[in-house]
């Protein structure tokens, strides 16, 4: 089950989202949600710090006390909290620049089109089931000495073959940045083997990527989360890669 929330602290709004998604559940039979309303951020991270976990989040940026803009910062640092989709609503369109940090997934400026909602929805919620069943996927083993080391998959942010080792990246959850785990023996194909395909794509000889944490795709490079960090695009590459960055994003 998709889990989804809103946090507005417009009661109009919040029941406008909320008729919208009563009605596309209704319409649809190959995804189940259930949706929770919050009037403000705070009752929103309580929540979350209670044990509630979320796998699209409408977000109001201006409310009382904390804003949402605050309040997706908190939750990216919160166990769990990287995972939730977003989607941000304001009546300022200036906001939507600096959401790219906080790793928004859209930008929905008020009074809100029923046509920018439904598409923004949509690819909210093909990107949540994708995340979830990545998220279910077995852990990413590998040895290290004489121990066999295992990481979840979700957590991974990119590998980068080094001669006959592979250097393991992975999401630093308390810096908010990308940090070296580790490095192994094995193979990129080795390391493809155990990914799914969805998920992870391999953007030249040397580097896979897990598409969780790119931020945007030019012309040579992927653009990753978190820190200055440019993962190259091999020209052999690039048609592979662009397909399944559009695949993932939708």
């Amino acid at each position: 089950m998709i889990q989804i929330a809103i946090c507005d602290d417009d009661d109009n709004v919040a029941k406008y989202l909320q008729d919208y998604l009563e009605e596309t559940r209704a319409n649809i039979s190959d995804v189940w949600f259930d949706i929770s309303r919050y009037h403000s951020a705070v009752d929103f991270l309580k929540a979350f710090e209670n044990g509630l976990r979320f796998d699209v989040v409408f977000m109001d940026i201006e409310m009382e006390g904390i804003n949402g803009v605050t309040a997706g910062q908190v939750l990216r640092d919160m166990s769990d909290g990287d995972d939730a989709v977003m989607i941000y609503i304001s009546s300022h369109s200036h906001f939507s620049a600096s959401l790219v940090q906080i790793g928004s997934f859209r930008f929905i400026k008020k009074p809100i089109d029923k046509v920018l909602l439904e598409d923004a929805f949509s690819r909210a919620l093909k990107q949540a089931t994708k995340l979830k069943k990545a998220t279910r996927a077995s852990p990413f083993r590998f040895k290290s000495g004489a121990d066999t080391v295992s990481v979840n998959i979700s957590d991974i942010v990119y590998f980068k073959n080094v001669k006959r080792t592979i250097d393991i990246y992975i999401w630093d959850n308390a810096r908010n940045c990308i940090t070296l785990l580790t490095k192994f023996y094995s193979t990129v194909d080795e390391a493809l083997e155990q990914l799914p395909e969805t998920t992870f794509v391999r953007c030249e000889r040397s580097h896979i990527v897990n598409l969780k944490y790119v931020l945007r795709l030019t012309k040579d490079a992927l653009d990753l989360a978190g820190n200055i960090t440019q993962i190259p695009v091999s020209k052999g590459f690039k048609s592979n890669v662009k397909k399944a960055y559009f695949e993932y994003w939708g």
